[in-house]
Order: structure tokens, then sequence, then C-alpha cells
């Protein structure tokens, strides 16, 4: 397929290209369900640290580009359409212009993939205050200078499928300020699963991205940190594999404060070294792409019967929280009766018969950083493989983009679970490790298919 040009503006130095940064607070009320975790079924009793979006404006020659970035797990295709219609209707900024990505805090909302009634109303107003946010960076920009390296943040994440597996721990780091050489902004990207807070707690959170932001707006003040979450979707913080029962971490606030503070300090090193310019062309490119449905060896009545069988015998949870000790490396294992009752199988025989998935891979460019950008939760293998196209100029992935779609997963686990029958995939002390990818919608080939086109379209920016 050919790759359509969606929109650019001029490559020439003689044009300024113009940004700011801003922020707004969006945590919700308290008495909400939490959510995210079905082991914590209560409601928000208080607020650890504020939920927000914060906003990077470009502009060079009339042409816009905004990079959101949303302390929140996800949201659905509605409401992620709705916040970019009003962003256009109050900034002008096209909605193929708009980099949305989300942190995948799961201490937020549960509204990644239905709306409950008691979101809507929430859900209407956090498309003002988004796009009022976007339109507050707007309505400051200045000439800016940019600049963008790579470093490392080894020995914080794990796969959480394959332990001992080698994973992508490079940090991106982009910084813009003034022509006076102040900080605006910087945006961080990194690869890992937004669960650093855990079930235990009943109290909205920004999770370790929040905790990031936040330190490095404390010592750079006026400085808005975007974290802009990459190919996360089999990589957890610290040593959370699947069926660690031995982990001394415990989802404590500490913990969760040492990781960002930590990531926030390999930010601030590698922001040292950055050259900073005031040549900065933007340019956007999308292209479509089809992702083809995961197919299972069982019937959809197979997985019916069995699931009816499992939920009668296991029963169900509903705890407030987290039980002592739980942590989401055994989680599973230790309440099969919310994780293993057969709900995900009845799916996945349900919709293997249907058409592929469409879904859109675009392309950002700002100044010298590539990002390929794209929806659903990326195996960390899949974004390596894109970053390896371009060795001279290694891109930042952006996965959790727009509309939640599920996970994409690497070949591999697919091939070692195809032939599983339907009564013993959902055994979670032999099988949770797998998740990620028994829960994907998509087949082995799908991941493949996704980064064939996004290293095309990266190529044509």
């Amino acid at each position: 397929m050919g790759i359509e040009r969606v929109a650019t503006s001029p490559d020439s130095n003689t044009v300024r290209t113009f940004g700011s940064a801003a922020k707004q607070v969006i945590t919700p009320p308290l008495g909400y369900p939490m959510g995210n975790w079905g082991l914590r079924q209560g409601v928000a009793r208080g607020i650890h640290r504020d939920i927000h979006v914060r906003a990077v404006v470009f502009e060079r020659d009339g042409f816009p580009l905004a990079v959101i970035s949303l302390e929140i797990a996800g949201l659905t295709s509605e409401t992620v359409q709705a916040i970019k219609a009003r962003i256009f209707q109050v900034t002008g900024i096209p909605v193929a212009n708009i980099l949305l990505n989300f942190t995948h805090n799961h201490t937020s909302p549960d509204t990644i993939v239905s709306l409950p009634k008691e979101w809507i109303t929430w859900t209407t107003w956090l498309a003002d205050q988004v796009a009022g946010c976007v339109f507050g960076a707007q309505n400051r920009a200045v000439p800016v200078q940019v600049g963008a390296d790579l470093g490392s943040f080894d020995g914080w994440t794990v796969n959480r499928q394959y332990p001992d597996k080698a994973i992508d721990t490079e940090v991106g780091v982009m910084c813009i300020d003034d022509d006076h050489g102040v900080p605006i902004a910087r945006l961080v990207n990194f690869a890992c699963h937004g669960v650093a807070d855990g079930g235990q707690h009943l109290k909205w959170s920004g999770d370790f991205a929040g905790e990031m932001s936040a330190e490095i707006e404390d010592q750079a003040p006026g400085v808005v940190a975007l974290y802009v979450q990459g190919a996360a979707g089999d990589i957890h913080p610290f040593d959370w594999w699947f069926g660690n029962t031995a982990s001394e971490h415990l989802h404590s606030y500490e913990d969760t404060a040492l990781l960002g503070k930590s990531l926030a300090s390999a930010t601030r090193d590698i922001s040292s070294g950055i050259t900073r310019t005031k040549d900065v062309p933007l340019k956007v490119l999308a292209e479509p792409v089809a992702l083809p449905r995961h197919q299972v060896n069982w019937s959809l009545e197979a997985a019916l019967e069995n699931s009816a069988v499992l939920l009668n015998t296991l029963g169900t949870y509903a705890g407030e929280t987290w039980l002592p000790g739980t942590t989401t490396a055994n989680a599973a294992e230790r309440h099969p009766e919310l994780y293993g009752w057969g709900n995900n199988e009845v799916n996945l025989a349900k919709n293997q018969h249907l058409p592929a998935v469409a879904v859109e891979v675009r392309g950002f460019r700002i100044g010298t950083t590539l990002i390929s950008a794209h929806a659903g939760e990326l195996f960390n293998e899949l974004g390596t493989s894109i970053k390896d196209a371009f060795p001279e100029n290694r891109p930042w992935i952006a996965s959790y983009c727009d509309e939640y779609i599920g996970y994409i997963s690497s070949r591999q686990p697919h091939e070692e679970i195809k032939d599983i029958p339907v009564t013993e995939i959902v055994d979670m002390k032999k099988y949770r490790r797998y998740y990620g990818t028994t829960t994907s919608p998509y087949g082995p080939e799908a991941g493949e298919v996704l980064v064939e086109q996004a290293i095309e379209v990266l190529k044509s920016l």
C-alpha cells in the first residue's frame, strides 16, 4: 500500500517553530468506583496524587501539532472522538495532528472498554478539560528550540511472560526551551505498565508516571513534563513477572515514588547532553492496517459450557481491595475466581470469525525525532522491531494512543499455547504468564503486520 501524506510543514530553516505546554488536573470525584483491578471493588476514598492531562503544542508555518498525555488507563472510542472533536473546535488543530497518549495508569477510572453510566458526566467534563489544556498551551506559544536524545533506564522493568528475556529499556527525552534557554517542556518516552500502585489503595493517583512528571516539574518550576507510554504490553515494573510469589515489592506508594523519581533523574541526566536547534520541522503521516483475528481451537459451545462450570465452582470476588500480600504478579494464582472463569475464552470463540480489525498506524516527526503512534497494548518485542529498522535514528514508540483496542502480542507465546484446550488454558497456575496473549483479540501475525506498516510510515517521514 502507498503512504498517504496527511499533512506536512516546510523544512526550510528560515521558518521558525512555535510551541508551549500546559497541564490541568482531571482527578475524578471521590465516591466513584476505582476499578481497573478486578480485585478492587471499592470506591475512591481519597486522593494520593492528583491525576493530570499534559499537553505540548507546536506550530510551524501554519501547521499545528499537539502531543497529549493523560494519566488514565484508557478511554472508549466514542470518548476519544469527543475529546478530539472538542480540541478541534476550541483550537483548530486537525484531529489527524493530535497524538493522544495514555500512561495506562491503573489507579484511574475504569473507562477502558466501556463507559458505565456514572462516568458519562465526568468524561463529558474531561473533554472540556483536555481541550482547554491544549488551548492554554497554544495560546502562549513562543519561538522554541528543540532537541532530543536516547538513554537507558536498566534494572527497573521485566518481561512479565519471560522474565529472562531481554527488553527495551531505552528512554527517549525531548527538551523544549524558549529562545533564552528557559525550559518549557520535557517529553519522556519509556515502556512500563502503569501498575506500580496496586489494588490495595482506594485513592486516586497518577502512578509512577505521575511521580516522574511531578519530580521533573518540582525541580524546574514552570516546566511541563509529559510521559509518553511505549510498547509496554508485556512489561511490568520491578520483578513482577507472572507467577513470582517472592517479590519484596508490594505496590507501596514509596516504591512507586522511587520508580518515578529515578526515571526523572535519568531524564535529567539525558537532558544535560542534548543540543537544541531552532530548526524543527513537523510532519504527520497515517496509513490503515487490518489486524487478523485470534483463532482458537475450541467452539463457542465448549467455551460457554466450560465457563458455566467454572463460575459455579469458583464463585465470585467481592472484596473492596486486594487481600494482604497480593501483587499484580500473583493475583490470578491467588484468585482464579476472578481471572480464570472462562469469560475471555467465550469472547475469543465468539469473535474469531469476524472480519479483521481495521486500525490506523500513524507517524509523527518533531525535529529529528520520529514517533510511531498506534492504539493497543503493543508487546515490547514488536516495538523494538520498529526501532531496530532505524539504527541511525531510533524512533519512539507511542503505544496506548487513542481508543483502547486490546493487546497486540508477539508470535512466540501464541505458538506455545495454540493447542492448549479450553478446559486447561484457564488454569492460572500454569497459564497466567500468557496473559496478554490469551486475551489478545488478534492473531500471531497481527503484530508483524502492524510493525511492517509502522516502518513504512516512518520511512516516509
